[in-house]
Order: structure tokens, then C-alpha cells, then sequence
């Protein structure tokens, strides 16, 4: 009998309003920043317990947050190590309060198939409200949903084919635009398909696009007529703001640029390494 796969870390994401509101709204998919390990801030059982270790002020009815699996080929990084280069919003690597949670922080990618969107309300109850069920079906029970960028979150190449994918067990969901599918795939929306195929049949990897904008370090995360959306890679609230860039959560930012006033771009593509027992 061969030995299980280890399971992956499972991650609690803190949802700000906007973050929360665009899941709900938009059927919003991204994550990366900030993270903790769900077992670590298991202690963090209520509104007020949960913001002001992260530094808010409480009074809360509700807070809202994301359990999921650390996504294939994400990485977590320490945003206080001494080699790390940043202004982190936790410079002792910790939540702040009596808990001893660690921080982390995620690149950005895709939730992975089966997060779970958790309410968590003052008298201590939590709920379940959503799952994320793939790019191509999104979050259940969301009012609205985005097509997937091929430029966050894990691909597949599948019969000489590069489409989105999701890892689910020993299988690899796969999703793809299109009028019509292949013979055997599902719609499950308006020109968008899925199938499962077995994780040995796929090659999973990510596109990683850099860039300079005004000076600044930034990963492109989509491109369409509207203009080219960039995450800036810089803590400095001041340096954004001046920029007109949106703050989508603290130390986060986000601007709409033209490709034009890009520089210095380069595109790496990360693989899942063969001898990895589970992606």
C-alpha cells in the first residue's frame, strides 16, 4: 500500500468589506497577502477577538473569513524575516494580541477548489455561507462571476492544450471558453466548460508576469479593452496613494494602467515539480 499524500496547510484569509462584498457580488476569486494557518487563530473564536488581532477596532455583529488548502504552486513567504526587504503590517511576524498566531504571506494565485467562506458572529456561531467551486463555476450561490485571467492561478497543459485547472483529489478539474466543448465536457455557464481528468494526465503550472510602472514593481494580473490590471509589489501606502492606485485590503494595492506604460516586463512560468506526491 502506497503512503498517503501529505495534506497541505489549510489557510484562514480575514475578509475587509470590499473583499467580502466582491466575493459575494463578483464571484471575486484572488487571493494572496496576508494569511495565517486556520489551526494556528482557532483560539480567535469571536468579531472582537479576531479584528483587533489583526490590529482593527471591534464592535463587529459579524466577521467573515476563508478556509482553504494552500493552491497549487502558491508560495508562503515570511514578511518579517530580516533578508525579506518589506515594511510588513506585522513587523513581529505575529498577530497582534495574546494569541501567538504566525503571518504569512501568500503570492497572489486562486482560491483551490472547495474553500470555504466562513461567517463568524459575535455570540461565538459559525457558519458556512459558500464554496468555491472551480474557475468555471465559481463561488456558489454568488450573485455574479468573473471569467478566470490566465496570468493567476494554476494551468494545466492537457493534449496540447493550456486551460485553467483545478486540483480536486487525485483529479485535475479543468475549465475552458469557448462556444462549444469538447465531446464529454460540461457547461456549466454561457461559453465555458469543465471536465476531470486524472492529475497523471496533466502538467500543472503558473504564468508569472513583472513589470515596471512609473518606477514602481508590479505583477500584471489581467489584460482587456479597460487597460491592464497590476498589483503593485511595494508596502508603501504614501508611494500607492500617489500613484492612484486602489488599496483592495490594507497593504495591498491594485491600478488599472495602459500596457503601453509598462517596462521592463518579463514572464517566468512555474512547474509542479513530477516527484511532488500531491499538487
Amino acid at each position: 500500500m502506497s503512503e498517503a499524500a501529505p495534506q497541505r496547510p489549510v489557510l484562514q484569509k480575514l475578509l475587509t468589506h470590499g473583499l467580502g462584498t466582491a466575493i459575494v457580488d463578483e464571484g471575486y476569486d484572488h487571493v494572496g497577502g496576508v494569511v495565517v494557518l486556520a489551526s494556528d487563530a482557532a483560539a480567535l473564536r469571536t468579531p472582537d477577538l479576531l479584528l483587533r488581532a489583526y490590529g482593527f477596532e471591534g464592535g463587529q455583529e459579524f466577521v467573515d473569513v476563508v478556509r482553504f488548502e494552500l493552491p497549487p504552486l502558491a508560495s508562503l513567504t515570511n514578511p518579517a524575516a530580516p533578508d525579506a526587504g518589506r515594511r510588513p503590517l506585522y513587523p513581529t511576524g505575529f498577530l497582534r494580541g495574546d494569541e501567538v498566531v504566525p503571518v504569512w504571506e501568500l503570492s497572489r494565485t486562486r482560491y483551490s477548489f472547495g474553500a470555504e467562506y466562513w461567517r463568524i458572529r459575535a455570540d461565538g456561531e459559525q457558519r458556512v455561507l459558500s464554496a468555491y467551486q472551480g474557475a468555471a463555476r465559481g463561488w456558489r450561490g454568488a450573485k455574479g462571476w468573473r471569467p478566470w485571467t490566465p496570468l493567476v492561478g494554476p494551468r494545466a497543459r492537457w493534449r496540447g492544450s493550456e486551460l485553467a485547472a483545478d486540483v480536486v483529489g487525485d483529479s485535475v478539474l479543468l475549465s475552458m471558453r469557448g462556444d462549444t466543448g469538447p465531446e464529454g465536457w460540461e457547461q456549466v455557464r454561457p461559453q465555458t466548460w469543465v471536465a476531470a481528468v486524472p492529475a497523471s494526465e496533466c502538467e500543472l503550472f503558473e504564468v508569472v508576469l513583472t513589470a515596471t510602472w512609473q518606477g514602481v514593481p508590479v505583477r500584471v494580473l489581467s489584460s482587456g479593452p479597460a487597460g491592464t490590471r497590476v498589483l503593485l509589489l511595494i508596502d508603501d501606502p504614501e508611494r500607492a496613494e500617489a500613484l492612484g492606485a486602489d488599496t483592495v485590503e490594507p497593504g495591498v494595492f491594485e491600478a488599472t494602467v495602459s500596457p503601453a506604460d509598462l517596462a521592463e516586463t518579463h514572464g517566468v512560468t512555474n512547474e509542479l515539480a513530477p516527484s511532488d506526491p500531491r499538487p
